[in-house]
C-alpha cells in the first residue's frame, strides 16, 4: 500500500526552505558580490543548495504519490516501505533515480520426527540449508520508467549433483505515469495472488517455512511473463495483467505448482488472465480477493485429436490486520480443472495419482509483539500460532481416486525476534496430520534478512 505525503510532511519541508533563506544572509543590492575566496559564504551556498534539493525531491513524491525515501519509517511497519504490490526489499529501486541494489536470504534448519503419524519410522534426515541468497538489481531511469529484477540462488549451489538452482524470479519494466489511477507493467511479473507471492521477504512473514496453502494450492512463488497495470482508485487498489498460461504437463497429484512456466521457453499457446483488488481504506487493515484463470493445454491434444485445454482457475480470499503488536491473517484458497482426466492420462497418471480436478487449503494465523509494550524498544518478540489445512485432490475425475496423504491439517507455533527490523531469527514446531496417518511433525529454525 502506498502512503501519501502528508501536509505535515510538506508543511516541514516549507519550513526547511523557509529557515534556510532566514539563515542565509543575502547582501543588500549595493554591496559587492560575495566573493569565491569567501570560504564561510561557499559553505553556506551548498548547505542551501542540500536544502534545496531536498524541498525538490519533497515536492516531487507529492505529485507522484510516493513516500519519499527520505522520511522516516516506523520500525514496526514494513508495509510503509513496501511498493506496488512488492516486498520492502524490492521496493526500493522506487525510491530515487539511478542503480538501486538490495536483497534477502535465509538459514533453515529442519529437524524430523523420528516416527510418522502411524508409528512407523519416518526415515527422515534432519537438514541445514542456505535455502535462498536474492539479489534485487533495478534501474530508475527517470520519473516516469523503472527497471526491477530479482535473481534468486537457492540451496548455495547450482550444480549437477546438487538441488540447487538459479533463477530470475521477476525482471519487468514498469511505466509510473503522473496519476496513481493507472500505471504499466511488463515483462516477467509475479501473479498478484495471496500474500507470499509478492511479499516473500523472511522478515515479512511468520514461521521459519513459508505457509503449505500458499506454497501448494497458489502456488507461491509464481511467476509468468505478462504485462498489465495496477493503481489505486480512494480505498481499492489493483493489479491486473495478461500473462502466459499455465502447462498442465507438469501437473501432478500434489498439485499445479510443477505447471508454472517461470519464463523460461515458456509455450505460449494458452494465455491467461489474473488480477487482484484490495481494500485498503482502513489504517492497518488488507482485505480482498485475486483469481488467475486460463488454459494449460498448450496444444497437447489426446489419442482422438481432439484439444485439450486444462483450463485452471485459481482464486483467493484474503485479510490482513495489524493494530500496534497485534498481527492477525486468513487466507483461503481454491483452484479447479478442466479435462482432468485427460490430462492425467496424457501425463500417464493413474488410480491415486491422477490430477484433481479441484484443490483448495485455508489458513489463520495471530501473532502479538510482546515487546510493543516496552517503551523506547526497538527489538521486536512476537509469539504465533497458524492453523492450516490443503487437499490438493479435494476432487477427482471419474475412474481416479484420491490418495489420502494430500489431505492434510497443520498446526505451527513458534516465536519470531528481530534485533533491527531488517533481521530476523525464527524458531518454531509444526504438527502434521494427513487423512493416510503417514504425516511427520518438525521443528525449524531460520535466520532471515532483507537489504
Amino acid at each position: 500500500m502506498i502512503r501519501r505525503s502528508t501536509p505535515r510532511g510538506a508543511a516541514a519541508a516549507l519550513f526547511l526552505f523557509l529557515s534556510s533563506l532566514l539563515s542565509f544572509p543575502v547582501p543588500a543590492l549595493a554591496d559587492e558580490p560575495l566573493k569565491a575566496s569567501d570560504p564561510a559564504a561557499e559553505q553556506r551556498l551548498k548547505d542551501l543548495e542540500q536544502k534545496l534539493d531536498v524541498l525538490t525531491k519533497e515536492i516531487e513524491a507529492m505529485r507522484l504519490g510516493e513516500t519519499p525515501s527520505t522520511a522516516p519509517t516506523p520500525a514496526s511497519s514494513e508495509a510503509n516501505v513496501a511498493r506496488y504490490g512488492l516486498g520492502p526489499a524490492a521496493s526500493r529501486v522506487y525510491a530515487r533515480k539511478g542503480v538501486s541494489i538490495g536483497g534477502y536470504g535465509e538459514i533453515l534448519y529442519q529437524g524430523f520426527a523420528s516416527s510418522k503419524q502411524d508409528g512407523s519410522p519416518s526415515g527422515l534426515t534432519n537438514t541445514i540449508d542456505l535455502a535462498r541468497a536474492v539479489l534485487y538489481f533495478g534501474y530508475k531511469f527517470d520519473d516516469h520508467f523503472v527497471f526491477n529484477s530479482e535473481v534468486e540462488y537457492e540451496h548455495a549451489v547450482a550444480a549437477s549433483d546438487k538441488q540447487g538452482e538459479v533463477e530470475i524470479e521477476f525482471a519487468y519494466v514498469d511505466w509510473l505515469s503522473p496519476s496513481m489511477a493507472f500505471r504499466a507493467r511488463a515483462g516477467l511479473i509475479l501473479v498478484p495472488m495471496g500474500f507470499l507471492n509478492e511479499l516473500h521477504e523472511p522478515p515479512t512473514f511468520f514461521g521459519a517455512r513459508r505457509n503449505d496453502v500458499e506454497t501448494l494450492i497458489l502456488p507461491t512463488t509464481w511467476r509468468e511473463l505478462g504485462l498489465g497495470g495496477y493503481g489505486e482508485a480512494g480505498p481499492l487498489t489493483y493489479r491486473i495483467f495478461l500473462v502466459n498460461g499455465l502447462n498442465s504437463e507438469g501437473y501432478t497429484a500434489e498439485g499445479i505448482r510443477e505447471g508454472r512456466q517461470e519464463g523460461s521457453l515458456a509455450k505460449a499457446q494458452d494465455f491467461a488472465l489474473t488480477g487482484r483488488l484490495d481494500f485498503v481504506g482502513m489504517n492497518g487493515l488488507v482485505a480482498g480477493a485475486a483469481f488467475f484463470t486460463g488454459c494449460s493445454g498448450q496444444g497437447r491434444t489426446t489419442a482422438s485429436g481432439e484439444a485439450v485445454c486444462g483450463r485452471t482457475t485459481v482464486w483467493d480470499v484474503h485479510a490482513d490486520f495489524r493494530w500496534r503488536g497485534l498481527s492477525l491473517r486468513a487466507l483461503v484458497a481454491g483452484s479447479t480443472i478442466s479435462d482432468a482426466a485427460a490430462v492425467s492420462e496424457l501425463n500417464g497418471l493413474s488410480g491415486d495419482e491422477g490430477i484433481g480436478s479441484r484443490q483448495r487449503g485455508w489458513y489463520a494465523e495471530a501473532g502479538f509483539d510482546v515487546l510493543t509494550l516496552v517503551p523506547r524498544t526497538k527489538l521486536s518478540l512476537t509469539p504465533f500460532v497458524r492453523y492450516e489445512e490443503w487437499d490438493t485432490q479435494a476432487s477427482v475425475p471419474d475412474g481416479y481416486s484420491r490418495n489420502p496423504a494430500n489431505d492434510v491439517s497443520q498446526w505451527t507455533a513458534g516465536v519470531v525476534f528481530k534485533p533491527i527490523p531488517q533481521v530476523v531469527v525464527k524458531v518454531d514446531g509444526q504438527w502434521r496430520k494427513n487423512a493416510a496417518d503417514t504425516a511427520v511433525n518438525q521443528f525449524n529454525v531460520a535466520l532471515g534478512y532483507e537489504f
